[in-house]
């Protein structure tokens, strides 16, 4: 997918009144120069379309002047579709603006404006939509800008392979980019800004990676093996940042959140036959490298939050396994929430992260966690409870170990805490001397 395009492509420029190449294009430019629409609003036909379904496998269709449409450009085969100068497409109306139907799709540099994120439509800009019996793949997005988007900015369903990379996303009504039933992808170097939760829906994401949860996994299958990169998320002040619901080894990491009401979530899918309860977990997470700061403005959230499925204390639904390491999170916290908060989960490592000013607790260690370990962590300042490490609740087992309670005005009142008598821990090597209690055991079962 790197390499340079084969020799071979046929270029067809739209919007251009010099070097148009075949006839179809010179009727376009006529028909847009008599003022008619590029989607037959006019009555003229779809000349856009038609373009684009004359090219061979393997053709660039160059758009390089602004076009207004009501319907979506829809890709069938294996071309690249290249936004250049002036090149933009602007929806009159609440329809996807691309839809791309086909493996081997390049769109570059795209230049899209939707119909407004508070519109109550449902459309996105650029929708890739392969089946669940036979994925697309080898999609790429690159660059450009989605703005003013009624649901998602950049929208995948059932593909292998996909890059969306330097894409710049802002004002849309649900997600930047979303990536459903996905493997063997990646999201980077993107930016994602200004998602404006509508009022009918209960959650929205700046990119978030997921999968159907109507049905069983043999049938809508899990996003596995997708990287977000390197992604600059800002302004999601309803829900989360970047999330995954049930993803198998995402890779989030070196990412910059801000303004989220959860930074970043890893947790499970819903129950096709109980939608009370949740049954896919999340598994081989690596979340590493990030930095994220919430504000005091937005309502209480966790900086990252993972968790497997299931509700109940000791639930033997699938835990949640994989890493948190090496973030750095700001300002996070407050009622049912932590710097960092994990529950559900297996062999979880959460270390050398740098937990500053958090609400409550710093690092809150829910229910049902086996062998987990928490090495490493450096907590500056908790307001709130102020509680550095807390085991909060019962069916904790594993090591806390090597952690350091940094001394703040005002101080950190407990630097690790137990809840019930349930937990068995490992506990070395921390120094808490920042805290006005070192620890308070709870009579929990301590190995030293």
């Amino acid at each position: 997918m790197d390499g340079p395009q084969p020799p071979t492509r046929r270029s067809v420029v739209i919007g251009a009144a010099a070097g148009v190449v075949g006839v179809v294009a010179a009727v376009v430019v006529a028909t847009w120069g008599r003022g008619g629409s590029a989607d037959g609003e006019t009555g003229a036909p779809d000349a856009l379309q038609a373009s684009l379904d004359a090219l061979p496998v393997g053709g660039t269709l160059t758009i390089s002047e602004p076009v207004e449409r009501s319907t979506s450009l829809t890709v069938v085969h294996a071309v690249t579709i290249r936004f250049t100068g002036a090149g933009a497409i602007r929806m009159t109306a609440d329809q996807d603006a691309v839809v791309v139907r086909a493996s081997d799709v390049r769109i570059v540099a795209p230049e899209i404006t939707g119909v407004g994120a508070p519109s109550g439509g449902r459309s996105n800009a650029i929708t890739v939509r392969g089946k669940r019996s036979t994925p697309l793949s080898d999609v790429r997005i690159s660059g450009g800008h989605l703005r003013d988007v009624p649901r998602d900015g950049v929208h995948v369903e059932y593909a292998d392979r996909v890059v969306v990379e330097r894409v710049s996303v802002a004002r849309v009504g649900y997600a930047g980019v979303l990536l459903l039933g996905v493997t063997d992808s990646v999201v980077q170097d993107s930016v994602v800004s200004d998602v404006r939760q509508r009022a009918d829906e209960v959650n929205s994401y700046g990119i978030t990676v997921t999968r159907d949860a109507t049905a069983g996994t043999a049938v809508t299958r899990r996003s596995s093996g997708v990287r977000v990169l390197r992604n600059r998320v800002s302004g999601v002040p309803a829900w989360e940042g970047i999330d995954t619901h049930a993803g198998d080894r995402i890779e989030i990491r070196d990412n910059v959140v801000s303004g989220c009401r959860v930074g970043i979530a890893a947790v499970p899918s819903k129950s096709a036959t109980d939608r009370g309860t949740t049954d896919v977990a999340p598994t081989g997470l690596v979340i590493a490298g990030n930095r994220v700061t919430r504000t005091g403005a937005l309502a209480a959230g966790s900086g990252i939050v993972v968790s497997g499925a299931g509700t109940t204390v000791g639930s033997t639904a699938p835990r949640a396994t994989g890493s948190v390491t090496g973030n750095t999170v700001t300002g996070a916290g407050g009622t049912d929430a932590g710097g960092i908060l994990v529950k559900l989960t297996r062999g979880l490592t959460v270390a050398d992260n740098t937990i500053v000013s958090s609400v409550d607790d710093a690092i809150a260690v829910e229910h049902s966690n086996a062998a987990l370990t928490v090495r490493g962590n450096r907590i500056t300042g908790v307001s709130g409870d102020a509680v550095a490490i807390d085991v909060r609740s019962a069916a904790n087992d594993g090591r806390i170990t090597g952690n350091r309670v940094d001394r703040t005005e005002p101080r950190v009142r407990v630097g690790l805490r137990f809840g019930d008598r349930s937990n068995r821990f490992v506990v070395s090597g921390n120094t808490f001397s920042g805290a006005t209690v070192h620890e308070s055991d709870g009579d929990a079962h301590i190995t030293r």
